[in-house]
């Protein structure tokens, strides 16, 4: 892992930090659950349902884990150095209950994230941008992640048939902001789907959320 010069997570919260971004834990947790950071653990047991613990040490965390992470809300408890247990399915073929020990981040691979996408404000500027859902405050400032996805106009509806939507679909079918619908699928409320790295959201769960057909 030295290669990969990881790092513990206060130390990565703080070069997120360092960048004037608020809520470095919440952006270290969603660069992890899409990939686009490596993350270690000292110990990774898995076990499947019915079947034997697997201990791996010194593994790579898959993203995946991420995701259940940020989905059961044990962001703080995965960055607190301690243990995280994610609790698995009982079903044969089910996700496997996973304990992770001993959590940290590739430097290399988050200060290349920070620098492609996420542009702190200049010294001496009076706000902070709020995360990755910071808007351009100044011609300085670059918005994280989001300046890549398609303009809202450009965001086609969602269709008649449709199982699931991007996140851009969700904020123009609810009207709700990034921020909120993130908090929504924290919690549950919106459940996502991860395909490779596009985060995908149930129709079904927006129709539930907004009490309507959205196409």
């Amino acid at each position: 892992m030295s290669a990969h010069q990881p790092v513990l997570p206060a130390k990565a919260i703080e070069l997120v930090k360092s960048r004037n971004l608020e809520k470095a834990d919440d952006l270290l947790a969603d660069f992890a659950a899409a990939g686009l950071i490596k993350t270690y653990a000292l110990v990774r047991e898995i076990r499947a349902a019915g079947g034997p613990t697997k201990v791996v040490r010194d593994a790579q965390i898959p993203a995946q884990d991420w995701e259940r992470i940020v989905a059961s809300d044990k962001i703080q408890a995965a960055l607190n150095g301690g243990t995280v247990r994610l609790e698995g399915s009982p079903l044969q073929g089910g996700a496997p209950s996973v304990l992770i020990t001993g959590i940290s981040f590739s430097e290399a691979a988050l200060v290349k994230v920070l620098d492609r996408y996420c542009v702190g404000l200049p010294a001496g500027a009076s706000e902070q941008a709020s995360g990755c859902d910071a808007r351009a405050t100044t011609k300085n400032i670059v918005p994280c992640i989001e300046a890549s996805e398609p303009k809202k106009e450009d965001v086609q509806p969602i269709r008649p048939g449709d199982l699931t939507a991007s996140v851009a679909q969700t904020e123009q079918a609810t009207g709700l902001g990034r921020t909120t619908i993130d908090k929504l699928m924290r919690d549950g409320t919106l459940v996502r789907k991860k395909v490779g790295r596009r985060t995908l959201i149930t129709v079904e769960s927006i129709e539930r959320l907004v009490g309507a057909k959205v196409a």
